[in-house]
C-alpha cells in the first residue's frame, strides 16, 4: 500500500496574521460551504491569497492565479502574533 506524503503548506501564501490550514482538516458534515471555516472570508476577493489548488486566469489583468504549494486551504487567524506559520 502506497502512503501519501504530508502536505507542506507555503507560509508565504497566507494573508498577514493568518495561517493556511488544509481544508480536509476543518471540513465537517454540518459545515456546508467550506468558506464558512475561513477567517479570511470577509476580506476575500478571489485575487489575493488563493485557497484553491488549481490555476485560474485573472479577469483583471490576465495573470495566472494559483497556490504555489498546490494545496486546498482555508485561512485561520493566528492565535498570537508570534505564532510560527503552520505550527
Amino acid at each position: 500500500m502506497q502512503q501519501q506524503a504530508p502536505a507542506v503548506l507555503d507560509p508565504n501564501e497566507a494573508p498577514e496574521g493568518f495561517i493556511a490550514v488544509l481544508k480536509s482538516d476543518v471540513v465537517t458534515g454540518s459545515l456546508g460551504n467550506i468558506c464558512r471555516a475561513c477567517d479570511w472570508r470577509s476580506a476575500c476577493n478571489g485575487f489575493e491569497h488563493r485557497c484553491m489548488p488549481y490555476t485560474v486566469i485573472s479577469s483583471r489583468d490576465g495573470r495566472e492565479l494559483k497556490r504555489l504549494d498546490g494545496c486546498s486551504v482555508v485561512f485561520k487567524r493566528r492565535a498570537t502574533p508570534d505564532e510560527a506559520p503552520n505550527s
